[in-house]
């Protein structure tokens, strides 16, 4: 199992657990980063079970996968989702954007919405 794997895996079972969080996820590849958004903030200030399933999952993370970063982030982070490659949570729909990530089987939703970006965004430094 690959990172993004781990981690789209790993999502969805937060997501299932915890229905009114909306989750969005984005690989930047060039820094081997995972950036994960958790809406709405409270759920970093106030669900502690939240916050012990987020730790456990970072650890998780961090072993198999060490030369890796992942990073979640909420509302108002200096960190922002540029690209989405997946959201759950939003309208009862799971939206893939990215071919790179693997199918999986969806249960309890009713819509799934697969596409693929075909803008690409770059930055440069002087």
């Amino acid at each position: 199992m690959n990172s993004q794997e781990f981690i789209i895996d790993k999502l969805r079972n937060l997501s299932y657990k915890y229905s009114d969080l909306k989750i969005r996820y984005e690989f930047r590849a060039n820094t081997l980063s995972h950036i994960v958004e958790i809406l709405p903030v409270t759920f970093f200030e106030t669900k502690l079970e939240f916050i012990v399933d987020e730790v456990e999952l970072e650890k998780e993370f961090e072993q198999a996968y060490p030369l890796e970063n992942i990073v979640f982030v909420s509302e108002n982070s200096l960190t922002e989702i540029r690209r989405v490659d997946l959201e759950l949570g939003y309208d009862g729909k799971i939206y893939i954007y990215s071919d790179s990530l693997p199918e999986f089987e969806v249960v309890g939703y009713s819509d799934v919405i697969e596409t693929t970006m075909t803008q690409n965004t770059y930055a440069l430094a002087a």
